[in-house]
């Protein structure tokens, strides 16, 4: 996979593995899809999420996270060269963290280090607790609110697991950028027991979690 990507900014913090339907509204994210589509080949984005920003006029000026993970766009829902909204499908693929800036363009590009996904000290053992913790709170949830989450059968991979995880729980962004920043699935995997005891707690003490607020456990990919 190429080293320098075109970055496309999202509200969102995008794992690996996760399919998620993203609209592109501001002028820079317009570009990047058009100059794919129009490229050919894969449509190879790198997805980075945004801090915080503001637009001013036709430009958007954010401040934007380090690390991001590279996403293929499998579907564009309107034509890349209207000038209205325009509705990507973006499959995560591989973490990197930001090498250099190029906003020299009609957008930013990024020279990136690629990120190793690597297992950590205790995988299996942390993913069993992890495992033990989720399936509590998917029944908390189903039990507060409908169609709550109802999960399959999880991946045995740890890895793959701490991505899956990462992605179903409703979090804010700065909680989801530091598991994508985690070293390794044992470190990520500590961390969602963690925020999900603070979840389970936050359920107890206040019983009213919506069903909007909830991932669908499909939309997510194990590849």
């Amino acid at each position: 996979m190429d080293s320098r990507l075109p970055l496309l900014t999202v509200d969102t913090v995008i794992f690996p593995g996760l399919v998620l339907p993203i609209p592109v509204t501001d002028v820079q994210g317009r570009a990047v899809v058009r100059d794919l589509v129009e490229n050919g080949g894969e449509l190879v984005c790198g997805a980075l999420a945004v801090r915080d920003g503001y637009e001013l006029g036709e430009r958007v000026f954010r401040s934007l996270y380090g690390t991001g993970c590279a996403a293929t766009i499998s579907e564009v829902t309107v034509d890349a060269d209207d000038e209205g909204p325009i509705e990507v499908t973006l499959t995560g693929n591989r973490r990197f963290k930001v090498s250099e800036l190029d906003g020299s363009g009609d957008y930013l590009v990024a020279d990136v280090e690629w990120l190793d996904d690597e297992l950590g000290d205790d995988p299996l053992g942390t993913a069993g607790l992890a495992v033990k913790r989720f399936r509590k709170y998917a029944e908390a949830v189903s039990e507060i609110s409908r169609p709550g989450l109802h999960l399959g059968d999880l991946p045995d991979d740890p890895g793959t697991l701490s991505y899956l995880m990462s992605a179903a729980m409703k979090l804010m962004t700065p909680d989801r950028q530091k598991l994508l920043e985690a070293p390794d699935a044992t470190t990520r995997l500590a961390q969602l027991v963690g925020l999900l005891d603070s979840e389970m707690a936050a359920i107890a003490a206040l019983p009213s979690l919506p069903a909007t607020d909830l991932i669908a456990w499909s939309s997510l990919s194990p590849n």
